[in-house]
């Protein structure tokens, strides 16, 4: 088994006693502690490379200038965090490593061996991932484009395309009261002849033009659509609700809702089961015929989803802007939705989208006490590994035979 390097940032001599006994006990971690002083005023740590950065017990003085230092000192990394950490940190910490291109595994709230090793194996996966696929990912570049598709750019996108080796992934979105699920984000895959099955964070980026970016939502959509088509057949598991991921930009191309449209018709699946999340790169300007294209899908049934509310361009004025049906909490922001601020905005946002007609979705939801949270704040629907991760179409269709599928009632907003 391969040894994950960690670096355990930890003040607290208790938890790094308790820390160090499940590390200890997974086999293949080797860890480094960072806690008093003179820790802190040390700099690099004796690694010769970096797996996993624990941020559990932390002073904010010292602990936001060192951890600026390993996000940029070293290229690649898997972070995970305590619950507990005090907003600044948690701000800074998201910050820096949404800057410099690390992988966030996952929080913790308690100092619970089953959560934590469960952790450990996921940074382990990264890890393994990662090196298998990008030599040499220590110096990977710095910034987004650094967590790995340095080393695949010279693919020909447009081929694999052509070639249907871009397939779909499907993560259910459940309800959050009876967990049932209500429907399924289409998300997008490469199964790489040599690589094996990608996940976006190694791709997604190469999709940069209007044009890849077209045939990338084509792709998907035909290969969703045949899926819903198959889901409508008698005897099948029931009807589900698909998104689709969008860019803003797209709606603004001649004819996109009418040739939407009229796929959707032509797959057989009715328009109210099919929602596109709009994502915004840039700043969409909506143009005469970006309101054509709106009114038309509106009209027809299909659903539109601000995807990545609070942040970007995803903002209360978009909702003014666009009639739409859903909103999706961001996932970065549902991570530290147990904070005292963060549980304010929710609670706005939740009576916002009551008083407009807008389901309410959750992404990235990953424990038990971020899901109870939420819905006590009365969340709607959710999606996230602490219920299912994204899986192709066969284990979909497992999954939803293995469960009582209730029809969905959509507000159309």
């Amino acid at each position: 088994m391969s040894t994950l390097s960690v670096l355990l940032l930890c003040s607290n001599a208790f938890r790094v006693r308790r820390f160090s006994r499940i590390l200890a006990a997974s086999g293949f971690a080797q860890v480094q502690v960072i806690g008093d002083d003179a820790d802190w005023a040390r700099f690099p740590p004796a690694l010769a490379e970096l797996d996993l950065v624990i941020c559990d017990s932390l002073h904010a003085v010292s602990a936001i200038p060192y951890l600026r230092r390993l996000c940029e000192h070293y290229g690649f990394f898997s972070m995970m965090e305590c619950e507990a950490l005090q907003a600044p940190i948690r701000w800074g910490l998201a910050n820096f490593r949404e800057r410099s291109g690390k992988y966030r595994v996952g929080s913790y709230n308690e100092l619970d061996t089953a959560q934590i090793s469960g952790l450990l194996l996921k940074a382990l996966t990264v890890k393994r991932t990662v090196k298998r696929r990008a030599p040499g990912y220590a110096q990977a570049a710095r910034g987004r484009a650094s967590a790995g598709n340095d080393w695949i750019a010279e693919l020909d996108v447009a081929q694999a395309l052509e070639q249907r080796q871009i397939v779909p992934y499907f993560q259910p979105q459940v309800c959050m009261k009876t967990r049932r699920i209500t429907g399924a984000e289409v998300l997008a895959r490469w199964q790489h002849p040599r690589k094996g099955v990608l996940g976006p964070q190694f791709f997604l980026d190469l999709f940069n033009s209007p044009e890849h970016q077209r045939l990338l939502f084509d792709c998907l959509l035909q290969q969703g659509l045949m899926l819903q088509r198959q889901l409508q057949a008698p005897g099948s598991h029931g009807a589900l609700v698909f998104s689709y991921n969008v860019e803003a930009s797209q709606l603004t191309e001649p004819q996109f809702a009418t040739r939407l449209v009229q796929r959707i018709d032509e797959a057989g699946v009715p328009k109210h089961q099919v929602t596109l999340e709009i994502t915004e790169r840039q700043a969409l300007v909506l143009d005469m015929q970006g309101i054509e294209n709106i009114s038309v899908l509106v009209n027809s049934g299909v659903r539109l989803s601000l995807d990545d509310f609070g942040t970007g361009h995803s903002s209360i004025m978009r909702l003014a802007d666009i009639p739409f049906g859903q909103i999706k909490l961001d996932s970065e922001f549902v991570a530290n939705a147990l904070g005292l601020k963060e549980t304010r905005i929710i609670e706005a946002i939740v009576g916002m989208a009551r008083s407009l007609n807008l389901e309410l979705v959750a992404e990235g939801i990953e424990t038990e006490p971020q899901r109870a949270h939420l819905q006590r704040l009365g969340v709607d629907a959710a999606q996230g590994f602490l219920f299912y991760k994204p899986m192709n179409a066969a284990a979909l269709v497992q999954v939803l035979a293995s469960s009582h599928l209730p029809q969905r009632q959509i507000s159309q907003g």
